[in-house]
């Protein structure tokens, strides 16, 4: 490939300027100009640097010079723009206006700079005096390097990836191929540890986050991940299209990530490259089965199981579906997230709903007891209780509704979405106005047809926004009814946790599906013990198996250890029992010392 070929594939701008405006056109003057920067102020700040680097693209230069002016220039657009992070990530998925155009800003930044490195490639295949191909190579890294910053962050706000983007990572390594320069290490002191990378390591990042479905995992997890893969990206390998290991195929005439095999049908492949990830996914399987440090991975601790779940299965064998989707039509009412779910199933606040499954069905509970202790317990009244409601007297309601009740409604809406497509496992549903902020791929939801009471459970599996089509999410149904609850943690040397929500799904005998309990992520764990309590009654368990988990959510399996009757039935017992019953051992454990 010639470099006229590669100035026209790569978009670079023409270089019309003998000097800069804002300052001397040297390493020296750019150093000077960066250190003068309001670098408190990240709006002028960013703004200086937007200005300053289309104008540097337009220079007139030496690539030795070029270099060392984007060297120094790379470190405080990769400061910005993670300044400028806060702005657009964590908010709804369809930004408002001024999360927008931070959201673009940063975009703009990576990818000047990406050009100005691209020029610099451009520049350096032209050179003769490009002898040990070191500044060829660093530029091909660098550049490969840079449009990774606006691919991850298409994929962190579920966006389209910019048009060319994938067309220009394969053409830079395809350079770096043809000039044997794809395994020259290269310093780079933003990458993790600031260890050298090579112009194929930093290609195998971007393939890895390209062809690991995120539009299924979560902004946090996405930029976690994200640093993740410059350890990980070792385990995979660059092959042949026609090698049987490679379970990816990456065209390079195509702007896209790579594909499955199985999905390229009708298609030749002289041009193309197999990607293996094979290694990585065996590292990452033992990883889950032994979770010390003696693995052959390095996996963050923040890193959550069921992200390295999810991504073992995406590198991994491609899952057929089960059903065809059926083109829908109507609409489906939906809440998000656990408190929505609760607040829908049960009909009241988590408030209401502990102090009346608590405090007034279980007179022997945490909570009853802990009434029964205050301060005024003393009196010689503070145990009992005056029923006032026992009078005849008349009351008036001025406000129709509740305070918490208006409360609760506005905070759990009801969202109406149409039907894109449906299947027996799920639905594709458009939001045709502004998505709400707590909506993440993983998240809980509880949903139902129109005109229906019944509520089901489901989570979203993944999120995209359409280019004219507004947001598209699809969910995946969990169990067509739940029960609410509450759970808490039992521990051995402390107090037991306070309540929180929990939904318990019953067993389903035709799927051979054991009854589970959905409880919040954090602090329940594999193997604890808990206390679930639903309706009247407490029950002891303990959760031997993690069944599925999000970054909303756990499901588990459970045990029952031990269940505790309501007072009604208790004292039932006590009245109809026909006589003395053998108990077992442990009946007797608080008898031993007292006789």
């Amino acid at each position: 490939m010639d470099s006229r070929t590669a100035h026209a594939a790569l978009r670079i701008p023409q270089q019309t300027l003998a000097r800069l405006s804002f300052a001397e056109a040297s390493e020296k003057g750019i150093a000077q100009w960066l250190g003068s920067l309001p670098k408190a102020n990240i709006g002028e700040t960013a703004r200086q640097l937007y200005q300053g680097m289309i104008e540097l693209n337009q220079l007139q230069t030496t690539p030795e010079r070029r270099l060392a002016m984007l060297e120094l220039v790379r470190h405080d657009v990769d400061f910005v723009c993670k300044a400028l992070a806060r702005h657009y990530l964590g908010h709804s998925i369809v930004l408002e206006d001024k999360p927008r155009k931070v959201a673009n800003l940063c975009q703009a930044l990576e990818n000047h700079l990406a050009s100005g490195y691209k020029i610099l490639v451009s520049q350096s295949m032209a050179s003769r005096n490009n002898k040990d191909g070191r500044l060829l190579a660093t530029a091909l890294q660098r550049g490969i390097r840079c449009l990774s910053g606006p691919l991850l962050r298409a994929y962190q706000l579920y966006c389209p990836v910019s048009d060319s983007l994938w067309l220009e990572l394969h053409l830079l390594y395809q350079i770096s191929r043809e000039y044997k320069l794809h395994q020259q290490p290269v310093n780079d002191s933003l990458s993790l540890a600031g260890r050298s990378l090579t112009p194929e390591h930093s290609y195998l990042v971007a393939l890895l986050l390209g062809c690991s479905r995120p539009n299924q995992v979560r902004q946090s997890s996405l930029e976690q991940l994200y640093r993740a893969l410059d350890s990980w990206a070792g385990h995979v390998r660059l092959t042949t299209a026609d090698d049987p290991e490679a379970l990816f195929i990456i065209n390079p005439l195509l702007d896209c990530p790579p594909r499955y095999r199985s999905l390229v049908q009708g298609e030749t492949l002289d041009n193309s490259l197999g990607l293996d990830t094979s290694g990585l996914v065996d590292a990452l399987k033992h990883h889950l089965l032994d979770e010390t440090d003696n693995s052959d991975i390095q996996v963050p601790k923040t890193l959550g199981l069921e992200i390295i779940q999810h991504l073992s299965h995406s590198w991994g064998n491609l899952a057929e579906r089960s059903f065809s989707r059926v083109p829908g039509r109507g609409k489906l009412e939906l809440s998000i997230g656990m408190s929505a779910c609760h607040y829908h199933l049960s009909g009241v606040s988590f408030v209401r709903f502990i102090d009346a499954d608590e405090t007034h069905a279980n007179p022997f509970s945490d909570k009853a007891l802990r009434n029964r202790q205050e301060g005024w317990s003393n009196a010689f009244d503070g145990d009992s209780k005056i029923d006032w409601h026992t009078a005849s007297v008349e009351t008036i309601d001025y406000s129709g509704k509740t305070h918490e009740q208006e409360e609760d409604i506005s905070i759990y809406p009801v969202h109406s979405l149409p039907i894109v497509n449906h299947s027996p496992g799920g639905f594709c549903l458009s939001w045709p106005r502004e998505v709400p902020r707590q909506l993440q791929a993983g998240e809980l939801l509880c949903v139902r047809e129109a005109g229906e009471s019944d509520w089901s459970l489901a989570v979203a599996r993944w999120i995209r926004q359409v280019r004219g089509g507004g947001t598209q999410m699809g969910i995946e149904l969990i169990a067509p009814h739940c029960t609410p609850c509450a759970a808490k943690l039992l521990r051995k040397t402390e107090e037991p946790s306070q309540y929180l929500r929990a939904l318990m799904l019953p067993e389903i005998r035709a799927i051979d599906r054991p009854a589970s309990l959905i409880t919040p992520r954090m602090p329940f764990q594999l193997n604890s013990k808990v206390m679930v309590m639903q309706g009247n009654q407490e029950t002891r368990m303990q959760l031997t198996a993690r069944m599925a988990a999000t970054g909303s959510f756990t499901q588990f399996e459970y045990k029952v250890l031990e269940q505790s009757a309501s007072p009604g039935d208790q004292t039932r017992k006590e009245t109809t029992g026909s006589g003395l019953q053998i108990a077992g051992d442990d009946d007797f454990d608080s008898l031993w010392k007292s006789l």
